[in-house]
């Protein structure tokens, strides 16, 4: 249950959960019973200054500020240990990384929860993945409009109709899309070699690729995205085990050894289920037509994916 660890965290869902409520609880203990001490502490002050000779409330006075004092310092004790231990135990990396972690609220309505097919998410679990505002306006950019709907600038191209399409980009430029975008987008850096050998495997745009990923992983800050590496809420599998990941009301979530281990499992699946003719759910090419199945019943979930796509195309004539 511990043998494992990602980047920035914990490889057993149980185990961050239990280190983090210890936390949380520590916390509470931290502020709540010191103040519980100190009022003893005040009111056995009074009584030794209506009684001074009694040598009983003295010890008590002594006992309740050495109490209050040890009780304050044991997190800053506790987490300084872990400081020292750092990486080099998997028990207090998955400790410190715990702090390190940023949750958001829900992003899909509740009115759409529990619509949702059994190779993803359900959409009450999905986190907010809204892309940072741009300079000029979000969809605008500079470049130009080949073959209806598909938008070129140099030789990346990205196509809101057609995700089958692929970008063009190298590894190298995603990397600078996705600094000039900035926020949690950087988190998506380290996998960008990954992210650009799926697109070329599996004909799956990257844009796409990443505005889905970014969409339901919170740009990768989500528990399922830190702790299982699942940036999509891919239900468990013979191959890939839950392995504590948590569930829905659809599965259990898949655990993956890494992040690039799910880009290319998600990219396959979309590219084998939905994004070919003949594939199980395929309808199409769009996101408004890979959500007909993918997430039934999401009705934002297109445009939302889109409007990532957009914004990190966006930052293609700044990067070239």
């Amino acid at each position: 249950m511990m043998q494992l660890l990602v980047m920035e965290g914990c490889s057993s869902a149980g185990l961050s959960a239990l280190l983090s409520a210890l936390k949380n609880m520590l916390n509470v203990i931290h502020i709540l019973v010191p103040i519980i001490l100190m009022i003893g502490l005040t009111m056995h002050l009074v009584n030794l200054m209506r009684n001074p000779e009694e040598k009983k409330l003295l010890k008590r006075v002594k006992n309740s500020a050495i109490a209050a004092a040890i009780i304050f310092f044991i997190p800053a004790i506790l987490n300084a240990l872990m400081s020292i231990l750092g990486e080099s135990m998997s028990f207090s990396a998955c400790w410190n990384s715990i702090s390190k972690r940023s949750y958001s609220t829900t992003y899909i309505s509740k009115k759409e929860q529990g619509k949702i097919s059994k190779i993803t998410v359900d959409p009450g679990d999905y986190e907010k993945g809204v892309p940072k505002p741009t300079n000029d306006g979000g969809d605008s950019y500079t470049g130009e409009t080949i073959d209806g709907t598909a938008k070129q600038i140099g030789d990346v191209v990205w196509d809101p109709n057609d995700v089958t399409r692929i970008s063009n980009l190298t590894s190298a430029q995603l990397i600078g899309i996705l600094n000039a975008h900035g926020g949690n987008a950087k988190n998506f850096i380290p996998y960008a070699s990954g992210l650009i050998t799926a697109e070329q495997k599996y004909s799956v745009n990257v844009f796409f690729l990443i505005g889905v990923e970014a969409l339901e992983s919170g740009w990768v800050t989500s528990s399922i995205s830190r702790n299982c590496n699942n940036l999509g809420g891919v239900c468990q599998s013979k191959n890939h085990p839950s392995n504590g990941c948590g569930s829905n009301s659809n599965c259990a979530f898949a655990y993956f050894s890494s992040v690039n281990q799910f880009i290319d499992y998600h990219a396959k699946m979309l590219h084998e289920n939905y994004l070919t003719p003949g594939g199980s759910y395929y309808h199409g090419t769009s996101p408004s037509a890979v959500v007909t199945n993918y997430c039934p019943g999401c009705s934002s979930w297109p445009g939302s994916v889109t409007s990532i796509a957009n914004s990190l195309f966006n930052e293609v004539s700044g990067v070239l």
